[in-house]
């Protein structure tokens, strides 16, 4: 160990040279660091605050961005909204008109069995009618050769047939007349 004392030596031994104050160290670190921030203003700070800057507009054009898309995702939103409420409302009339078809249907089939029932009842009276005619003048002409064949018995004299007949349906006409005026009030 022969040549260059050591520092440990020098201050007194125990490595206090590292902590205790030195004003010429202080004043070249101080030195040093002054030329380096002013280098580093210079060169990289304009740069990474620009790049900074930079990053902040980006950001705030994307919370912007961000803002604006969701507007719109809102504004469409409320248009669907407003469409579907719309078909809602579409579908309601629809099914409304289609209840007021169904009842408006309803009711010209019902009308149109009402006549054909009165028609079909009409008809039936009709032929009613004409069945009780008919069967009115059968039993009229059965009536009548009943009548002549008794009135021939009782009165036991030889009327010819035509004159029989006359007094008969005569004598029937009579009848039916008083029966019409007998029938008439009710």
């Amino acid at each position: 160990m022969g040549g260059a004392p050591s520092l440990l030596a020098a201050d007194g031994g125990g490595g206090s040279a590292l902590i205790s104050p030195n004003l010429g160290t202080i004043f070249w670190t101080v030195v040093t660091f002054v030329i380096f921030a002013f280098i580093l203003s210079r060169v990289a700070w304009k740069p990474l605050i620009g790049a900074l800057d930079s990053r902040e507009q980006s950001i705030r054009d994307s919370i912007d961005g961000a803002k604006n898309d969701r507007e719109e995702a809102e504004k469409v939103l409320a248009e669907h909204k407003q469409l579907v409420a719309e078909a809602h409302r579409e579908r309601a009339a629809a099914v409304a008109a289609g209840q007021e078809d169904a009842e408006r249907l309803k009711a010209e089939i019902l009308e149109e069995a009402r006549k054909q029932r009165e028609h079909m009842l009409a008809q039936t009276e009709t032929q009613m009618a004409s069945a009780l005619q008919q069967a009115k003048a059968e039993l009229r002409g059965v009536a009548v050769d009943l009548a002549i064949q008794a009135a021939g018995k009782l009165l036991d004299k030889n009327l010819d047939d035509a004159t029989q007949r006359q007094l008969v349906e005569r004598h029937l006409a009579d009848l039916e007349k008083s029966g019409d005026a007998g029938s008439a009030p009710s």
